[in-house]
This record gives C-alpha cells, sequence and structure tokens, in this order.
C-alpha cells in the first residue's frame, strides 16, 4: 500500500483499482492530512464516514470492518467479479465476502512492478546504506578503541556487550533518520555461529562479531541491509579460511549477477567457491542462501537459493550475503546490496570489508 499511495498511513484503509478509479477509502483521522500531502492526482481519497453508517445497518455479527467491505464490493459492482487480494488480506474477511458472493483471487507477488525498481527507488536505498554506513563506522571505533583485559574487551571504562553497540547503532541510526523496524544483529562467539540470534553479553576478543544491520528509512521507507564479520585481536586460522572462503563466494556471485540468469544459478556459484574451499554446505556451514530482494520490505522476492524459480531482471534489488557458521569456532557473514542491470550488477554498499580490528 505505501508502493501504491506514497504515504505511510497509519489507521487501517481500504484501496480500490477498478481498472479506471483508484480510490482510498479513509477515516476523518486520515483523509484532510492524506489529501494535504497527495501528490498523485489519479488517487482520489473517499471520506468512509456515511459508508460506516451504511455498514453498521447490515444485519450479522461480524466486524464492522467486514461489512463496510461488502458494501464497497456492492457501491463498486464488483462483488460478482473476480478481485485480486495479497496473501495478507484478512482471512475473516475473506470468508465474510465470499459467503456474499465475492470472487477473491490471490495474486503473489500482488503488484509485480515492486519487482523491478526505478531510478528513484536505486537511490531511496542507495541513501538508505549511505546512511547505515554510519553506523558500522561507529561499531569499527568502538572496537578499535575497546582494550582486550583477559577474555573481555574494556571500552572507555566498561565491559563491552552486544546490548552496548546496539544501543550505540541505534542513536547513531535515529541521527541519520533511519529506524530499526526489525532489530539488529550484533553477536559474538557461539553467537555468531547462529545466523539470526541477535546476539547478547559480552564481547569477546579473538572471536567472530557478526554485525548484521537493517534499518528503515523513515522518510522515504525504503530498507538498507549489510553485515559486516569483525575480529577483535588475532582470529584463528580456521576463522581467517572461513571469512576468505566468505569474501570469495560473495565476490564470485557479484561477478557473475545479470540480467536473465536464474538466481539459483547465482547461488551455486556461491556455493561452489565454499564447498572448494573445504567447508559444508547445508545443515552445517553455509546455512542459508544467497540473499534476496530488498525495497518497502526488508525481504522481497526475488530470492537467491536452490528452490526458487526467478529470473533476474534489470532493476532487481538484492543481497548478496553468503555466510560459514560453525559453533566451535564461530560465525561469518558478509552482505552487501546490488541492483542488476543488463550484463552484470552495481554493488549499491561499496563499503570496505575488514576482518581484523587492531
Amino acid at each position: 500500500m505505501l508502493y501504491l499511495t506514497h504515504e505511510d498511513i497509519h489507521d487501517p484503509f481500504f484501496y480500490v483499482d477498478t481498472g479506471t478509479k483508484k480510490l482510498i477509502f479513509l477515516n476523518n483521522l486520515e483523509i484532510d492530512a492524506f489529501n494535504e500531502r497527495n501528490q498523485t492526482v489519479a488517487l482520489k481519497a473517499v471520506a468512509v464516514g456515511q459508508l460506516l453508517e451504511e455498514a453498521r445497518a447490515l444485519s450479522g455479527d461480524t466486524a464492522l470492518s467486514n461489512k463496510l467491505a461488502l458494501i464497497l464490493f456492492r457501491k463498486y459492482d464488483v462483488l460478482h467479479k473476480p478481485i485480486a487480494v495479497s496473501t495478507h488480506f484478512p482471512l475473516a474477511m475473506a470468508e465474510y465476502l465470499r459467503s456474499h458472493g465475492a470472487t477473491l483471487v490471490i495474486k503473489e507477488p500482488f503488484i509485480l512492478e515492486r519487482e523491478q525498481k526505478s531510478v528513484e527507488e536505486v537511490a531511496h536505498i542507495r541513501e538508505s546504506i549511505r546512511r547505515t554506513c554510519t553506523a558500522f563506522e561507529c561499531i569499527e571505533d568502538i572496537i578499535r578503541e575497546s582494550a582486550i583485559k583477559d577474555d573481555f574487551l574494556l571500552f572507555q571504562g566498561r565491559t563491552l556487550t552486544s546490548e552496548y553497540i546496539k544501543k550505540r547503532v541505534d542513536e547513531i541510526l535515529i541521527g541519520q533518520d533511519m529506524e530499526n523496524s526489525e532489530g539488529l544483529i550484533i553477536s559474538c562467539g557461539q553467537h555468531a555461529a547462529m545466523p539470526h540470534h541477535r546476539g547478547a553479553g559480552f564481547i569477546r576478543p579473538n572471536q567472530t562479531i557478526v554485525c548484521d544491520i537493517f534499518p528503515r528509512n523513515r522518510t522515504s521507507g525504503y530498507f538498507a541491509d549489510m553485515t559486516r564479520t569483525y575480529v577483535k585481536g588475532s582470529p584463528t586460522k580456521q576463522v581467517r579460511k572461513m571469512y576468505n572462503a566468505v569474501r570469495d563466494s560473495q565476490d564470485e556471485a557479484i561477478k557473475v549477477l545479470k540480467s536473465g540468469m536464474l538466481a539459483k544459478d547465482a547461488y551455486a556459484v556461491s556455493v561452489k567457491v565454499i564447498q572448494d574451499a573445504g567447508f559444508d554446505v547445508g545443515e552445517r556451514g553455509y546455512m542459508h542462501g544467497l540473499g534476496h530482494g530488498l525495497g518497502l520490505d526488508v525481504h522481497e522476492v526475488p530470492f537467491l537459493n536452490q528452490h526458487t524459480t526467478a529470473v533476474l531482471k534489470v532493476g532487481n534489488i538484492v543481497t548478496v550475503e553468503p555466510g560459514l557458521y560453525y559453533p566451535e569456532w564461530g560465525g561469518v557473514r558478509l552482505e552487501d546490496v546490488v541492483v542488476v542491470t543488463e550484463n552484470s550488477c552495481e554493488n549499491l554498499t561499496n563499503y570496505e570489508r575488514e576482518l581484523i580490528i587492531p
């Protein structure tokens, strides 16, 4: 809905596209502000006050929003026509409408155009990434200024923790008009060996520190997604080998990405590098896909994994994030964001990869 209306509207609303009209139905709390901001001439806002009164007059024990949906279907003569809805369409509303003769067709992806980003969308995501890089600069400064004492890191006289770094990252991103609406990952040691562990407790020397930050730009609504892995002190020989394999896997995948290729083939390229380096793929080692689409959601189509049938297109923006995870050694993940072009791709992240922070 944000893509269609260009407005981040807080209260629930209905959007109807009949093919000749695009209508958005808003309550009195939203409509004036929407009309003031709306730059889309083709989209007309309609107040739902009178429609709600008609909905209240309907008999039956169901939510008022379901009755309002039925009123709209009848008013715009679409009750007996196939209507496309997303996979997020409310089940109770769907059952109520179908009981009154509606034909609902689930369409996924709901808005196909979202897969291929416009020049403006690419610029929004590039800017979100640029602002996110400031958070990584902060993380690196904190780790660099920390001193190793026994099995801990001391920063400005206090023992360094995942929670402290997250707090500082939040502060930096808020100052950049970014928000961690989906959270973030600052994980160390065995936590880093679990791809989606958010991280907790002490940051240890000589162990991998996986930092995965995926904030949303509060103005444009577009996400960034970026991961770096660090070690303060001396990584083991095995960790160095893991890092080099992940870095090379990412490089080779980025080299081959282009319009027209199967997304699973890009994943296969990344897998070969990992396997040639002597590491596992599957339940251990490289445990996830190569990446995913990025835009108004942090995870969008296309997905780059062994099961997808997606074909990459010009304007797809995807993450490239191979990783290796072993409880005995820790975890390593590197993640950049690229936009697919006709014969290659452009890296929108372009931020240094530095394992060892002295």
